[in-house]
């Protein structure tokens, strides 16, 4: 492998670098077959001294082939690195990551020890999805975070580190104002599912219809939420546009918030609420991903599930790419097999 990081188009081609150690255990056994064969026409020293090749340039010359090979495999993962104001077609989809911020998000049920909080998890989460695709390029993100109201943070964008930046100002503990009621505003849920939902389709560009998606990540819970949630998910149905839900919280055994000060503390016990959840991504054809207690492996979900689909091509307001630099390992492959065969001819 390479001893830095780089950004590959197809990092799955770099599995064929395994068979370098194959070629290396073939090529030990050929050596030691011609050393015998060698051996039958006398002594191997003298016959040896009869050869215009030597040992030692025979190795080079193997080394030489290993590295044009692997040279060749990764070029064929397709390295990119570098903008430098090169602009050009992004291929594609459009995903709108919709992150809940509602209290019972701050429950302290969650397995792991560095993300015991609800929200916590799903903020892992998305930013294990945002270094997968990163890795590509080319995907939009959006983020919309909600609790009572919804609201845009980051509209679709292929600034991935925009994303990141905005994903970690926000919190349960600290609340933006835009998601939290006025006083004397009626509500019709803590939980606003729905109208985050139509928040999302309202970030999505109307230009791409069938290259859309949305990745709700929530635990489900909250008064009214299956009735407030009925409306978001009509317009999405409406849309065909995807909803994917994330579950995140103990599904059987609640965990007790505090609400309130002083001597007005009252406990509330909040669980995931799996049933809400399910409804949403079977009414709108997409996928429950039902990661409880466990941070949720939005990454690989990505790979499998959301970039296999059909890809827009968006070039009127293209962000500069990656350059591919795949030549310049082609160009080294093939030197070094040239190098390889004068040496070895």
């Amino acid at each position: 492998m390479l001893p830095f990081s780089l950004p590959f188009a197809r990092p799955e081609h770099l599995f064929l670098l395994v068979l370098l150690p194959a070629f290396g255990v073939l090529s030990i056994i050929a050596g030691r077959k011609r050393t015998r064969l060698l051996a039958r026409f006398g002594q191997l020293e003298t016959v040896s001294v009869l050869s215009s090749l030597r040992p030692g340039m025979r190795r080079r010359a193997l080394l030489l082939l290993f590295a044009g090979l692997a040279a060749l495999i990764v070029a064929a993962a397709g390295p990119r690195w570098g903008k430098g104001g090169e602009t050009g077609v992004v291929v594609g989809r459009d995903l709108v990551v919709v992150l809940d911020l509602s209290r019972s998000m701050t429950a302290n049920d969650m397995a792991d020890p560095r993300y015991q909080q609800r929200w916590q998890a799903a903020r892992a989460g998305v930013e294990s999805l945002l270094a997968k695709v990163q890795e590509r390029g080319g995907h939009r993100l959006g983020l919309v975070v909600f609790a009572a109201k919804s609201w845009i943070v980051c509209p679709l964008t292929s600034d991935y580190d925009h994303v990141r930046a905005r994903l970690e100002e926000f919190s349960p503990t600290a609340p933006p104002p835009e998601i939290r009621p006025e006083p004397d505003e009626q509500i019709v849920s803590g939980t606003g599912i729905g109208a985050a939902i139509r928040m999302a389709l309202a970030a999505h560009d109307p230009r791409f219809p069938g290259y859309q998606d949305t990745l709700l990540l929530s635990d489900g819970d909250g008064p009214g939420v299956d009735v407030e949630s009925e409306g978001g998910i009509k317009d999405a149905a409406d849309r065909q546009v995807p909803v994917y839900t994330v579950g995140l919280g103990n599904p059987t055994q609640p965990t007790e918030l505090a609400f309130g000060e002083g001597d007005r503390v009252e406990f509330v016990g909040t669980k995931l609420q799996e049933g809400v959840l399910r409804d949403i991504a079977r009414l709108t054809r997409g996928e429950y991903l039902a990661s409880r207690q466990d941070v949720p492996s939005l990454g690989d979900w990505f790979t499998a599930t959301i970039e296999p689909r059909p890809s827009r091509e968006l070039s009127d307001d293209a962000i500069p790419q990656p350059r591919d630099r795949a030549v310049w390992f082609i160009a080294i492959g093939a030197l070094f097999f040239i190098l390889a065969w004068v040496i070895e001819p």
